[in-house]
């Protein structure tokens, strides 16, 4: 046993000063390199799960299974948090608040109702405050990671432009999977074992068993408690091993096992839909960006956008103003001119003020994550899909795509690799 794991376990200990005898305050559950998961995060963990699946009408798997899978998930958790540490990503205070905002907005609440509706349904907040700022790291590690070790060429989106033609352009599918993990240098024993134990699933599924079930109990991937739903994905962003089964399938099938650097997958159709549109509805609009620094509070970030403002309706210019007092240097030298923007170009904050304005009209101060905006939209238009639009689009799908499956296929390198031992059972 190493010191460091020695100094964790004492640390979760307390000696009684009348007797000596030693209680136990918090039980170990596993040692994951250089930090441990209590009983109590384990627990904790468990009881959102519960909740989510309570609120979202699926049914739990199993006692064990859920402890299991949950588990796997802090796991791995774990190993990403302290790589995150060893990189020096830290989430301040600022970003998870408007992000808790961000969230309880989503839900048609304010913060503090959000806050409340959360303690009746039995979760501790601040442990749930705690639960974002990991999830806030963890996607930040992954875009750093994924930005640094993925990208796409130009001959991948010819190639793909040529694959898929005109015909699925604009469907979107809605995929599932069940991941069957094999350690990198498997054996051939290990190897054999997993395809056997997908083949085993592939026949329960034939016999009409539910896939999500079989998800939740099997599943090595990170949405197994999600019945390994992937989401709705365009053409390019579906996995590129899933590409060709998917496009020759129906709602409803299944197809596996297929065999990729992770282990074996089995992947499921659900739903199919046309998303095209023809059609997209840009705005074209200039700002003020003051950021709060060691030097500007909040409170006078926006009173000098209040002040702006003032002058701009009175009159004055606001490019000379953007030039004069906004941070975005960029825009500023363009008198605050951020061009012509459609849905998803800008933050979501920045793009709904955007969209409640009409031309000529000057926004009230707002604050997104970059700091405190005054904004005029200056024009707007509706303009065709071109053949350069769609390849733009096609590009951003190939490169997120890529980037998710990088990241993915390094967090299990990560967790392969990893020193992971539970106390409490004879086998690591």
């Amino acid at each position: 046993m190493t010191r460091l794991t020695t100094l964790l376990i004492t640390a979760l200990l307390w000696v009684s000063p009348a007797g000596g005898e030693i209680v136990s305050l918090d039980a170990i559950v596993a040692i994951v390199d250089e930090s441990v998961i209590t009983r109590r995060e384990l627990e904790n963990r468990i009881r959102l799960v519960r909740t989510d699946f309570e609120k979202s009408g699926r049914r739990l798997p199993d006692g064990d299974t859920l402890r299991r899978q949950v588990l796997e998930v802090l796991i791995n958790e774990s190993l990403l948090l302290q790589e995150a540490n060893r990189r020096g990503i830290r989430i301040t205070d600022s970003q998870l608040n408007q992000t808790m905002q961000r969230v309880a907005r989503q839900n048609n609440l304010s913060l503090s109702e959000f806050r409340l509706r959360l303690i009746a349904d039995g979760v501790d907040y601040d442990e749930y405050r705690e639960s974002v700022r990991r999830e806030l790291t963890v996607s930040t590690l992954g875009r750093q990671y994924a930005q640094r070790n993925a990208s796409v060429s130009d001959a991948e989106v010819d190639e793909f432009i040529e694959r898929s033609g005109e015909g699925n352009a604009d469907l979107e599918y809605r995929l599932a999977h069940i991941l069957i993990a094999v350690p990198d240098a498997a054996s051939p024993a290990q190897v054999n074992d997993a395809q056997m134990l997908a083949n085993e699933l592939l026949a329960r599924l034939a016999q009409g068993e539910d896939f999500d079930s079989l998800a939740n109990a099997f599943s090595a991937g990170d949405t197994a408690l999600q019945g390994g739903d992937l989401g709705w994905r365009k053409q390019a962003e579906i996995p590129s091993l899933f590409t060709d089964p998917v496009l020759s399938m129906n709602p409803g099938d299944y197809a596996g096992p297929i065999r990729s650097a992770s282990g074996f997958h089995i992947v499921y159709l659900r739903e199919r839909r046309d998303a095209g549109q023809v059609l997209t509805r840009q705005s074209r609009s200039r700002h003020i960006l003051i950021r709060p620094n060691e030097l500007i509070s909040e409170t006078e970030a926006r009173e000098r956008l209040d002040e702006l403002r003032e002058r701009i309706l009175a009159g004055e210019e606001f490019e000379r103003l953007a030039r004069l007092y906004s941070v975005d240097y960029n825009s500023g030298a363009s008198g605050g001119d951020i061009g012509w923007k459609g849905p998803g170009e800008t933050v979501r904050e920045y793009e709904e003020v955007v969209e409640r304005l009409e031309p000529g009209e000057l926004s009230q101060p707002f604050r997104t994550q970059f700091g405190w905006h005054l904004v005029e939209v200056t024009d707007r238009r509706t303009v065709d899909e071109t053949a350069q639009t769609r390849r733009n689009q096609i590009y951003s799908q190939l490169l997120e795509q890529k980037q998710r499956e990088t990241f993915d296929l390094w967090k299990r390198r990560l967790r392969d690799e990893a020193f992971v031992v539970f106390p409490d059972q004879d086998d690591a």
